[in-house]
């Protein structure tokens, strides 16, 4: 795996946003996500989205299961 200077990084990170941001299919509360994210410190914005991974995962998850379950029935 190629190293990458911090700036760098950013700059892929940027662009990424960016296209996700430009792209009509992704949601918006994604994008608002995102564009709310902007100006946060950034360590406590990575403790915010290893939370939100937390929580929308296994949440999502059961979701999931559940609905797989239910077709199963029908």
């Amino acid at each position: 795996m190629a190293t990458h200077e911090p700036e760098a990084l950013l700059a892929i990170a940027e662009a990424r946003v960016a296209w996700v941001l430009a792209h009509p299919h992704i949601s918006a509360w994604l994008k608002q996500a995102l564009r709310s994210a902007q100006d946060v410190d950034p360590i406590a914005l990575q403790n915010d989205v290893e939370m939100l991974r937390h929580l929308v995962a296994l949440r999502s998850q059961a979701q999931v299961e559940m609905a797989a379950a239910s077709s199963l029935v029908e």
